[in-house]
C-alpha cells in the first residue's frame, strides 16, 4: 500500500468511527510506511504516542494501522467455544479482512457503539 492511501484511509477512519479514534491527532513526521518508500506524504492522523506511567515513550500509529491490527477485537464475532486452542479470541474465519470490508466494519462497530450509548 503507498502512504498517500494509509493517509486517505486514516482521515476516512475517523470519520466513520469517531467514537474509537476521538483522540486521533495529526503527526506532522512521516509515517513508517512513508519512510519506507521514501516518500515525502506527512501530516497523517495517528493515534498513541506520548509519554507512559514512567515517562517513557510511546510508539504512535497511523490510524489504519492501528485500526488493521485491532479490528477483530470491535466487530461483532462471536469468541472461539471453550477449550479451543484460541478460546475467548474472536472468530474471524468468515471475515475477509479487505479494505473495503474493514471501512465497513468501521461503521457498523460506530453504529453499534451509538446505538449502546443510547441505551444507557
Amino acid at each position: 500500500m503507498k502512504a498517500r492511501i494509509e493517509k486517505k484511509l486514516s482521515k476516512r477512519l475517523v470519520q466513520l468511527h469517531p467514537a474509537l479514534y476521538w483522540r486521533a491527532w495529526v503527526d506532522d513526521d512521516h509515517s513508517e510506511l512513508a519512510y519506507e518508500q521514501r516518500s515525502g506524504v506527512s501530516h497523517c492522523l495517528s493515534v498513541g504516542g506520548g509519554t507512559d506511567y514512567w515517562g517513557e515513550g510511546q510508539d504512535a500509529y497511523t490510524v489504519w494501522a492501528d485500526w488493521k491490527s485491532c479490528w477483530p477485537w470491535h466487530g461483532p464475532f462471536n469468541s472461539f467455544p471453550e477449550g479451543h486452542e484460541f478460546e475467548c479470541y474472536p472468530d474471524t474465519g468468515s471475515f475477509r479482512p479487505t479494505t473495503q470490508n474493514l471501512l465497513k466494519l468501521a461503521a457498523e462497530c460506530e453504529l453499534a457503539a451509538i446505538a449502546h450509548g443510547a441505551s444507557r
